[in-house]
């Protein structure tokens, strides 16, 4: 079993990436909102891994915390969601975001996901409510989510916050780095948010 890979980006698509690894190539399958937070090609990269093994395919799904990749491990457990779904669902939001729509039963958000029906998502919140309420207890109650903190900004900006947050940095602290940019560099796309916020403090 894969548990991460550490390696260079040679590679990436809107669903996967290719990361090399002793110059051997791994096709990872990624949530579409770890795109804009990734590095630039031939960087390095750590990706926190799963590996799901079928009769007639072996996949390997990538996540850029091991946050992430619990979550994707515990929506696996509900019947009718394949790792397909799971990623979709993932890549749909912040994690916070997500975490905050299961635990409040926010069926309307979930099903605003491409392929996922209301009788899906009625599932996921009852079936996982108490698991996701136990293992990302705190999360909104904390206040450190980027959801709280920017309410009503873009989700460029959210996916920015989410970024920095996964380099270390608090969801507090992503707030005061994207605050001190320009309304022009806020409207440029998530990787130069990213890129513009990590200039400020170097």
């Amino acid at each position: 079993m894969i548990s991460h890979l550490s390696g260079k980006l040679e590679h990436k698509e809107a669903d996967h990436v290719v990361v090399d690894v002793g110059n051997i190539g791994y096709h990872v399958t990624v949530p579409a909102s770890t795109i804009p937070r990734l590095p630039e090609i031939d960087q390095e990269i750590k990706l926190f891994t799963l590996q799901i093994v079928r009769e007639d395919d072996i996949s390997l799904y990538g996540f850029l915390t091991k946050e992430e990749r619990n979550l994707f491990k515990i929506l696996l457990k509900v019947n009718g969601v394949g790792p397909k779904a799971a990623t979709a669902i993932i890549g749909a939001f912040n994690l916070d975001k997500l975490v905050t729509a299961i635990t409040k039963g926010n069926v309307d958000l979930i099903t605003s996901v491409p392929g996922i029906g209301k009788k899906t998502a009625q599932k996921i919140v009852i079936e996982l409510k108490e698991k996701v309420s136990k293992a990302f207890g705190g999360m909104e109650a904390s206040g450190g989510g980027s959801v709280d903190l920017f309410k009503g900004e873009s989700q460029e900006v959210l996916d920015a916050v989410s970024a920095l947050v996964a380099l270390g940095y608090s969801a507090k602290e992503a707030k005061e780095m994207i605050l001190k940019l320009e309304p022009k560099v806020l409207g440029a796309g998530t990787e130069i948010i990213i890129k513009n916020a990590l200039q400020k403090v170097s």
